[in-house]
Parts: C-alpha cells; sequence; structure tokens
C-alpha cells in the first residue's frame, strides 16, 4: 500500500480502547477516532469515514454484532476488523457472518494489526461498491441496545430490575438511557422513579408523526439522574390503541437517539411483549427462586425455541426477589436447560428503596443489591470496573 489507510476504534471500554490506539499510532495508522458501542460509535464513523474499522467484540456479543454490522452497512467500503479474547468457533463464525472481514484473539500485538489491515485491504482493492442505500436507513433503525426485561410471571421483580438497570447505565456507565413502561396491566415505572405521567407512550401513539430525532424528547419526562422515561398511562384501558406498528416505531427512533433502550414488560404474554422481544438486541429472561415461576420460565423459552428466537440474545437472570426459595439455585440451570447469565442476590433494602421511590442504586449504592445491579449494567455497556488492569483483561464474566 502506498499509504497506511485510516482507521477508527469502537470498543466500550475506555481503556481497552486507548491500548489498542496507541498500538496502531506506534504501526503508523492515523487514528481519526475512538469511541464506545451504540449511538456514540455509529456517528463518529459517519463522521470521521474511517477507511478501517476494528471492533472489540465481548458478552454480550449481540451488541458488539450489532456494532459490526451496522458499521458494515453505514461505511460498506471499509473493512471491519474484530479483536476478542472469545476463542470460541462460534463467535468468530457469528462476527464474520454479520461482516467482519478478519477476526483477531487477543492479545494482539501491533504488527498483527497492521498485518490484519494490509490483508483486508488488499483482498476488497477491488471489490465493487455494491451496498444499498436501503439497507442502511434498514439498520439506522436500531443503532442503540435495545434491552427488554421480560419474564412470563409477575412479582418477579421485573421493574425493579428495569429502574436500576436504567439509571445504572447512565450515572455509572454514561449512557443515554431511555425507558419505556411497557407492562400492559400495572406501569409502575413511574411510580418506582417517583416521576409525574403528563404523557405517555399512549400519547406518543396518538400523535405518533410527530414522534422523531428532533422531537422524541418532547415526549419524554427526565428523571433527575438523567434517565428519560416513557411512562405507561395511568388507564391501563388505554392501550387498546397501541399496536405491534406503534412500538416498532417508537422503539426504532428512541435507539437512534439513545446508546440505551430498556424495556420494562408484563408478567404475561401478548402482542406488545412479542414486538418488545422481537426488537430487542438483548433480552433479559427473569426469573425467580420458585417453583411456579421456573414452570413458566420454562414455557417461554419453548416459546422462544418454537419461534427460531436468536439464542445469544436471550441471557437467562435469575433474581432472589424474596427469601421463599423453594428450588436451589444448582437446580436452575438443569431444570432449564439453559445457562445463567446473571444472578441478583436478595436485599431487604430493595423493598425500602421501591417504598422511596427511587432506584436503589441511587438510595442504598452500598447495599449488595446495588453493587449487583451496578456491575450488570457496566456488563451490559461493556465496561470494566476500574480495579481491572493490563491489555485486554479477560471480558466481564459471569456473576457468581
Amino acid at each position: 500500500m502506498n499509504r497506511n489507510p485510516t482507521v477508527l476504534v469502537i470498543d466500550p471500554d475506555a481503556e481497552r480502547r486507548g491500548e489498542v490506539v496507541k498500538m496502531l499510532v506506534m504501526a503508523r495508522f492515523p487514528v481519526v477516532g475512538d469511541a464506545g458501542l451504540g449511538v456514540e460509535g455509529i456517528s463518529l464513523a459517519r463522521e470521521k469515514q474511517p477507511e478501517v474499522m476494528f471492533v472489540a467484540l465481548q458478552e454480550p456479543v449481540s451488541r458488539s454484532l450489532q456494532a459490526v454490522e451496522t458499521l458494515g452497512f453505514t461505511l460498506p467500503d471499509a473493512p471491519v476488523i474484530v479483536y476478542s479474547s472469545l476463542t470460541d468457533p462460534q463467535a468468530v463464525r457469528m462476527a464474520m457472518v454479520k461482516g467482519a472481514r478478519d477476526y483477531l484473539f487477543a492479545p494482539v500485538s501491533s504488527e498483527q494489526l497492521a498485518a490484519s489491515v494490509e490483508q483486508v485491504m488488499g483482498q476488497i482493492a477491488a471489490r465493487n461498491r455494491r451496498r444499498l442505500g436501503d439497507e442502511l436507513a434498514e439498520l439506522e433503525m436500531t443503532e442503540g441496545t435495545v434491552i427488554t426485561v421480560f419474564g412470563a410471571k409477575g412479582g418477579i421483580g421485573k421493574t425493579t430490575i428495569a429502574t436500576n438497570l436504567a439509571t445504572a447505565l447512565h450515572e455509572r456507565a454514561g449512557q443515554s438511557v431511555a425507558l419505556v413502561d411497557m407492562d400492559t396491566r400495572f406501569g409502575d415505572v413511574a411510580i418506582m422513579m417517583d416521576v409525574p405521567v403528563e404523557r405517555s407512550i399512549v400519547d406518543v401513539c396518538q400523535h405518533l408523526e410527530e414522534f422523531r430525532r428532533e422531537t422524541v424528547r418532547d415526549f419524554l419526562v427526565q428523571h433527575p439522574n438523567g434517565v428519560y422515561i416513557l411512562p405507561a398511562p395511568l388507564d391501563p384501558a388505554a392501550w387498546s390503541i397501541v399496536t405491534p406498528e406503534h412500538i416498532e416505531k417508537i422503539v426504532r427512533v428512541l435507539s437512534q437517539t439513545h446508546d440505551f433502550v430498556i424495556l420494562d414488560t408484563p408478567g404475561t404474554f401478548n402482542e406488545i411483549v412479542a414486538t418488545a422481544l422481537e426488537v430487542a438486541t438483548v433480552v433479559l429472561l427473569v426469573t425467580s427462586m420458585d417453583m411456579a415461576s421456573i414452570k413458566d420460565t420454562v414455557l417461554a423459552l419453548n416459546m422462544l425455541r418454537s419461534w427460531a428466537f436468536p439464542a445469544e440474545k436471550i441471557k437467562l437472570t435469575v433474581n432472589h426477589a424474596n427469601t421463599a426459595n423453594s428450588v436451589r439455585e444448582e437446580d436452575v440451570e438443569r431444570t432449564l436447560d439453559y445457562d445463567v447469565f446473571w444472578r441478583i442476590p436478595y436485599d431487604q433494602a430493595v423493598t425500602n428503596a421501591t417504598q422511596l421511590g427511587q432506584p436503589i442504586v441511587l438510595s442504598r449504592p452500598g447495599s449488595k443489591a446495588a453493587e449487583n445491579l451496578v456491575e450488570l449494567a457496566l456488563q451490559l455497556a461493556g465496561v470494566r470496573k476500574r480495579k481491572r488492569t493490563g491489555f485486554i483483561d479477560r471480558f466481564l464474566g459471569r456473576a457468581s
């Protein structure tokens, strides 16, 4: 090559990202920018128009894979190179299917980065530009990460998880967050966040033509902690006018304007919940430790499997919502035939925080439940705790 191409680094962890940038600079590549996943990274790619893009792949892989795919359509002539500590063939295959041109196993050296760039640039030198504008427009609909908090039973703490996750993502991970109350029966997000219901999701549906990127926050209420909230209507009967098409449009606009969109769903199944699952990047499938919840979760998993729902999107989350556990924890994975992604400990402080109308990550940040939920937020955002050091240290693992 006559000159080294310009490069962009997309990695949710600033420390790890900085180390990759340093190695690229050492290899004499002009780095035009670096950013995290989501809206920030896609926007920077559009602005800087790099010739090569490096993307970190980590758990939950669906978020990184979404970034790889969206970047590929945003800049079809700029190859995406993935680097990751995940070495299993399935991770490599999914990355290549989503459009990655090369996959580097961490830790990597500046020589490996340079060799990869030269190889992929040579491979595409004769490739015609063939990406269609319609494909770009389609993928622009889901630039942010959509997390659907779902469970087949009520009373298992879904709203508590959704409100605290949204708060922690903004407060501790520095992400812009929209929290949508899609509970068609109770809709307690506004109560648990202590915000007024001046405009609800039903109002948005009635004025959907006005709900655009430029006006989106006119329809939302901002919590003092910075999270934007779209509440459920005060009257559950008002949901009768809401259709799956409404939900798709609302989530699409919110995902274009926020890094994360959190959807809180009811403990039942209807077409609104089905849509919330279909538009999700990640589904936190919540179960508690009682037999009824485990039984219903088995049915939910079977339903999702019958849809051929992507398994990598489903993250099984066990919430110890109370002390009445009738199932041993070691039996949960065997009963459900599914790996547990996260475990939230029982903490009486959660109930106290709920009565105050304040997320526990704000009211009792030192409590065990708050620390656990913050760690979950950092995991989903791809940000390591600061105590982790070293280049491309192992990516955050499951809670124990």
